[in-house]
C-alpha cells in the first residue's frame, strides 16, 4: 500500500488511508469526524445539495457517477454551462430531497448508492439515512477550510485525490498572485464597493461573506465583523455609503446593472452615475465551485482596470480546461461573464468581450 497522502494543517485529519491499484479501499473522515470506509471508489453518489454535486462533478471529471441530486442543485448546474460540458446532467433524477435538504429516503434507497452527501447542520438530516443502512458523508458549512475540504472529500471518495489537490493548488497560486499585486496598496486606498442582491424599498447587501475582498484590492462597505451574511438597509444608508462600484452576485438572477441605472432614488450614487455596476460572472453562482477563485481575479480587473494583466477570457478558458477538461466556446465564455447583462456598464464589453 502506498504511503498515505499528507494533508496540510486542519485538513490532515480527513485522510486515513490512500489508494493503490492493488488495494482500492477508501477511508477518510467527514466533517463530523466519522470514518467513511468504502471497498472501492464510489460509483453511485447521491447529493442533497448543490455543493456536493459541483465538487464531485469536478473532481470525478464526469457526471456518470452522480445517481441523484436535489432540484435546486440540478437547476443550478443546468443554468450555467455545466450541462453543456456534461450533457448527462439532464438525465440525472432530481429526487434526492423532498423539501429543503430533507432526504427522500425511499427514493435514495431505490438507487442503491455507495455514498450520500448530506449537510451536518441538523442531525435529523442524516439520521434517517443511516437508520436504513445508507453510508453518509457529512459536510459542514461554510468556512474557507471547509470548502477546501469539499474537494478533498470528493477526491478521496472518487479515488481521484490528485485532481482535488491540483485544483486547490491552482486556487492557491491565483490568490497568491493577487496578494502580491496589492501587497503595497494600503487598505485605505481599496476601492469601496457594495454587493447587492435585493433592490426594493429595503435593500439587501452581502455584509460578511467568506469572500476575501482584500485579495482584489477592494473593501466591502457593509462588512461589520459579525457573523451575519446579509444586512438590510434603506436608501439613506446606501446614499451615505456612496460606493464607487456595485456588484450583483450571480445568484441574484432577477437583478441586473440596468435595475440600478433605472432607479431614480439612487441616481446620485457614484457607482450608478459612472455606470460602474456589474453582474458577477455565473461561475460564482455557487461559492463552493472549484472555479470560484476566478471571482477575485474578475473583481480585481473591474475595480483596477489599469492594473489588469492579460486576457481574463483566457484565464477563464484555462481554468475550465484544467478543472473540467472543457474547451469553452466564445459563446460559453460570454455567458459565464454575463456579457449581455453587463453591456450598459462602463468598460465591460471592451475589457471582457471576445
Amino acid at each position: 500500500m502506498h504511503t498515505p497522502f499528507r494533508l496540510p494543517a486542519i485538513a490532515a485529519g480527513l485522510a486515513l488511508a490512500a489508494m493503490s491499484p492493488a488495494y482500492a479501499q477508501v477511508s477518510f473522515l467527514d466533517h463530523r469526524g466519522v470514518k467513511i470506509e468504502l471497498e472501492k471508489p464510489a460509483e453511485r453518489v447521491v447529493t442533497t445539495h448543490t455543493s456536493g454535486a459541483i465538487a464531485y462533478l469536478a473532481v470525478d471529471g464526469s457526471a456518470d457517477h452522480i445517481a441523484a441530486m436535489a432540484v435546486r442543485g440540478k437547476d443550478a448546474l443546468t443554468s450555467a454551462v455545466y450541462d453543456e460540458i456534461f450533457p448527462r446532467l439532464a438525465d440525472i433524477p432530481a429526487s434526492a430531497v423532498t423539501e429543503g435538504f430533507v432526504p427522500n429516503v425511499e427514493a435514495i434507497l431505490a438507487l442503491n448508492p455507495d455514498l450520500v452527501m448530506q449537510w451536518t447542520s441538523d442531525p435529523k438530516l442524516i439520521e434517517p439515512l443511516e437508520r436504513v443502512g445508507l453510508k453518509v458523508m457529512g459536510w459542514d458549512c461554510c468556512t474557507e477550510q471547509q470548502r477546501r475540504d469539499y474537494l478533498l472529500m470528493a477526491g478521496y471518495a472518487s479515488g481521484k485525490i490528485d485532481r482535488a489537490q491540483s485544483m486547490l493548488a491552482m486556487q492557491d497560486a491565483s490568490n497568491a498572485a493577487l496578494r502580491e499585486r496589492f501587497a503595497a496598496t494600503p487598505a485605505t486606498d481599496y476601492v469601496k464597493i457594495l454587493e447587492v442582491d435585493q433592490l426594493a424599498d429595503q435593500i439587501r447587501v452581502v455584509a460578511n461573506s467568506s469572500q476575501d475582498y482584500a485579495l482584489s484590492g477592494v473593501a466591502n462597505l457593509a462588512a461589520d465583523g459579525t457573523d451575519e451574511w446579509w444586512r438590510t438597509i434603506d436608501v439613506e444608508q446606501f446614499l451615505v455609503w456612496n460606493p464607487s462600484v456595485i456588484i450583483i452576485p450571480a445568484w441574484a438572477t432577477d437583478l441586473t446593472p440596468q435595475s440600478f441605472y433605472d432607479n431614480a432614488l439612487l441616481a446620485s450614487v457614484d457607482a450608478i452615475k459612472n455606470k460602474r455596476v456589474y453582474k458577477v460572472p455565473a461561475f460564482n453562482r455557487s461559492p463552493d465551485a472549484p472555479e470560484v477563485y476566478l471571482t477575485a481575479v474578475w473583481l480585481a480587473a473591474i475595480t483596477h482596470p489599469d492594473a489588469a494583466a492579460g486576457s481574463f477570457r483566457d484565464t477563464v478558458a484555462a481554468g475550465y480546461k484544467a478543472i473540467y477538461s472543457a474547451d469553452l466556446t466564445a459563446a460559453q465564455i460570454d455567458k459565464l461573464l454575463e456579457l449581455e447583462a453587463n453591456t450598459p456598464s462602463e468598460g465591460y464589453t471592451a475589457q471582457f468581450g471576445g
